[in-house]
C-alpha cells in the first residue's frame, strides 16, 4: 500500500473517531436508518406479492377482472410464453438473428490500474470514484408484445405488456452477442501509465434480449383496455418482468427481508453503544471541567485571601531550604500542587503564569495541567 493510501485511510480513521466516536457512530446510524428503510420497502413488496394471486390467463378477462369498470385495476401474477400480438412486428438483432421483443445493447470501457515508475497509485480512490471512471453507453428498442398461457398457447388469450422501456427492475433477458475489443493504446495512454493512473483496456460489447417463445411471470396491474387484457408496472414492487415464479419471488424478497432485519438489528446496537460511549465521555468531560472550574476558583481564593493577609518571613528565601523554594522563581514558597501529576513546584503566582500559557504544562514532567490546588501546611 502506498503512502498516499496509508494517509488517506488514517484521516478516514481520525474523521470516524473524532468526538469519541460519535462521528461514527452517526455514521452508523444513518446506516441503521437506510437499512430499516429497505427493510420496511422489502416486508411491503413482500406482502405485496404474497397477496397478488397467481392467475391463469385464460381466468383473467372471465373471472378476476369481471365485474371490473374502466380504470380499475387488479394486481395479479401471470406466467406465460413471449409472443408478438397479431399482426405484430418483432426484432431481428444482427448478433443472433433470433427473433426477440426487447434488445439492449451496452458497450462498457474497462480501465486497468497500474503503478507508476513513481510508485504512484489510485486504486483506494478508485473504490470511491468509480462510478466517475467507468463509460457505460446503453441503448434499448423494444416492439409490443404480450404473454399466452403456456398450456394452450392461443394468441386470442393473450396479456398485452405495456412496457414503455423505462422499467428499473432487472429484465429477463439473455445474452446473446459478447465481444471483448481491445483499445488501440496511444501516447496520451503511456503518459496515463508513467504516473499511474487508470488507463482504457479495452472495451466490453454487449447484446441481451428478450426472445420470443421464452416463458416469464409478469407481475402488475391488470385491467380491460380495449378489450384487452393489459397488465402494467406496479411502481411499489421491485419485480415486473422475471424469470422466477410467484413461489421464487416470495422466497427471495423473505430473504432480502431477513437480510435487511438483521443487518439494521447489527448497525442500530452498534450506533446506540457507540453513542452511548461518545455521550459517557462527554459527561466526564463536562464534570471534570466543572471540577476544575471549582478547584480554580478556590485555588484563586485561598491566593487572594494569602495576598490580603501578612505571611511574615514564611516566604523569604533565607528562611526555606532549596527544596521548598518555586522551580521558576527561586524566590517564594511552594504552594501550588498541579493535578493530575500532583508535583508541588511552583508558589502561587508562578502558577498563575503557567496557567495563563497556551499549553499549560507541568515545569517538571511537561504533563497536561489540568488544574490546580493550594497547599497548606499544618
Amino acid at each position: 500500500m502506498s503512502a498516499r493510501d496509508r494517509e488517506t485511510i488514517e484521516a478516514l480513521a481520525r474523521v470516524a473517531a473524532a468526538l469519541d466516536g460519535a462521528v461514527l457512530g452517526l455514521g452508523t446510524a444513518a446506516l441503521a436508518v437506510a437499512s430499516l428503510g429497505k427493510y420496511l420497502a422489502a416486508s411491503g413488496a413482500l406482502r405485496r406479492i404474497a397477496e397478488a394471486p397467481a392467475v391463469a390467463i385464460p381466468d383473467l378477462r372471465y373471472s378476476f377482472l369481471a365485474g371490473l369498470r374502466d380504470g380499475e385495476s387488479r394486481l395479479a401474477a401471470v406466467r406465460g410464453i413471449v409472443r408478438s400480438p397479431p399482426g405484430g412486428t418483432f426484432l431481428t438483432p444482427p448478433g443472433s438473428r433470433e427473433h426477440c421483443v426487447v434488445t439492449r445493447h451496452t458497450q462498457t470501457c474497462l480501465f486497468g490500474e497500474w503503478r507508476g515508475i513513481f510508485g504512484w497509485t489510485f486504486d483506494l480512490h478508485a473504490l470511491f470514484f468509480k462510478s466517475l471512471k467507468e463509460q457505460i453507453i446503453t441503448s434499448s428498442r423494444w416492439v409490443s408484445f404480450g404473454l399466452v398461457d403456456p398450456a394452450s398457447e392461443k394468441l386470442r388469450e393473450m396479456v398485452h405488456v405495456k412496457f414503455d422501456g423505462a422499467v428499473h427492475q432487472s429484465l429477463p433477458l439473455t445474452t446473446v452477442y459478447h465481444k471483448l475489443i481491445p483499445v488501440e493504446q496511444n501516447s496520451y495512454t503511456l503518459f496515463q501509465t508513467i504516473v499511474g493512473n487508470g488507463y482504457p483496456i479495452a472495451l466490453l460489447d454487449e447484446e441481451k434480449i428478450l426472445p420470443i417463445g421464452k416463458e416469464i411471470t409478469a407481475i402488475g396491474l391488470c385491467r380491460l383496455k380495449n378489450q384487452n387484457v393489459e397488465i402494467s408496472l406496479c411502481p411499489d414492487l421491485p419485480y415486473f418482468l422475471s424469470d422466477l415464479t410467484k413461489g421464487e419471488m416470495e422466497a427471495e424478497m423473505s430473504s432480502r427481508a431477513r437480510l435487511f432485519f438483521w443487518v439494521t438489528v447489527a448497525l442500530g446496537t452498534v450506533s446506540v453503544g457507540l453513542l452511548g460511549h461518545a455521550i459517557y465521555r462527554l459527561w466526564e468531560r463536562v464534570k471534570r471541567h466543572r471540577e476544575a472550574r471549582e478547584a480554580q476558583e478556590r485555588f484563586h481564593e485561598a491566593d487572594n485571601e494569602d495576598d490580603a493577609g501578612e505571611n511574615g518571613s514564611d516566604d523569604e528565601p533565607g528562611e526555606m531550604g532549596d527544596g521548598q523554594l518555586c522551580v521558576i522563581c527561586l524566590r517564594k514558597r511552594r504552594r501550588a500542587a498541579f493535578v493530575p501529576c500532583g508535583h508541588l513546584v511552583c508558589c502561587c503566582n508562578c502558577a498563575k503564569r503557567v496557567e495563563l500559557l497556551d499549553e499549560p504544562l507541568c515545569p517538571v514532567c511537561r504533563q497536561d495541567i489540568q488544574y490546580m490546588l493550594r497547599v497548606y501546611d499544618s
